[in-house]
């Protein structure tokens, strides 16, 4: 062991060596220990998520599951939509709930040839929409939207009952840390439950010249389309990379 010591320190270039490397041995443990000591006032070390910095973000919304009804529908019927949601390995976006209905029977005959403007105005009836919110566990209240009523044709109501507040499947870059930015599109489990809704319609009777006979023009119900989604999201993150050549 002597003559293998003896051997290492043998010249003054492994002296010198040596000498360094336990300077480095010695210098590197204190710099790291005390190295937010040696940074400005304020400063923080911060590493993986936590870092800030710009990035690039992509957004993508998948739909997770979806159901759509065609109903002919009488006058004062209610039509109860009815599914639940309980898969807690998604991350929920919203729920988009779309009521669709035209008039198909209030047309007044044309005046003369097919093609011409009917004689009296149609007769749009009026479909209701108003979404229970009591079985399901959470929801961005002041952007959601939960009830619609219309009453003209041909007419589409869209309501969305968001998860995440200020949602938007926009991306593009942003400064902030990944963490941070993962956590503006977390749904904090919201969304899942019992979901149910009615949808109502009322019918608005109209008629030709003349209060009855074969002019008459009254229907007593109308066909209306319900479709429902729900809508995950799912979030990229990539660091942006300067490129510039000065």
């Amino acid at each position: 062991m002597d003559s293998i010591i003896e051997k290492w320190f043998s010249t003054r270039d492994q002296k010198i060596t040596w000498g360094i490397s336990l300077a480095f041995f010695i210098i590197f443990p204190i710099y790291f220990a005390n190295l937010t000591s040696f940074l400005p006032d304020g400063a923080v070390v911060n590493s993986g998520d936590s870092v800030a910095g710009n990035w690039n973000v992509k957004v993508t919304e998948n739909i997770e599951a979806s159901d759509s009804d065609e109903v002919n529908m009488d006058d004062g019927e209610i039509f109860e939509l009815e599914f639940t949601y309980d898969d807690m390995t998604t991350n929920l976006a919203y729920v988009e709930i779309v009521v669709k209905h035209d008039e198909l029977n209030e047309r007044g005959p044309a005046g003369g040839p097919a093609g011409q403007v009917a004689k009296w105005p149609e007769q749009c009836d009026t479909v209701d929409v108003a979404i229970d919110m009591d079985g399901v566990n959470g929801y961005v209240m002041n952007s959601s939207t939960t009830e619609s009523t219309s009453s003209n044709c041909p007419s589409e109501q869209i309501l969305r009952i968001y998860m995440v507040e200020n949602y938007s499947d926009a991306g593009g870059e942003m400064e902030s840390t990944k963490n941070e930015i993962l956590a503006m599109y977390d749904d904090g489990d919201q969304g899942r439950g019992d979901w149910f809704g009615e949808i109502t319609l009322t019918v608005n009777t109209g008629s030709g010249p003349g209060p009855s006979g074969p002019t008459a023009n009254r229907d007593n119900g109308e066909v209306v389309t319900i479709e429902w989604k729900v809508v995950s999201v799912e979030v990229e993150i990539t660091a942006v990379t300067d490129t510039t050549i000065s």
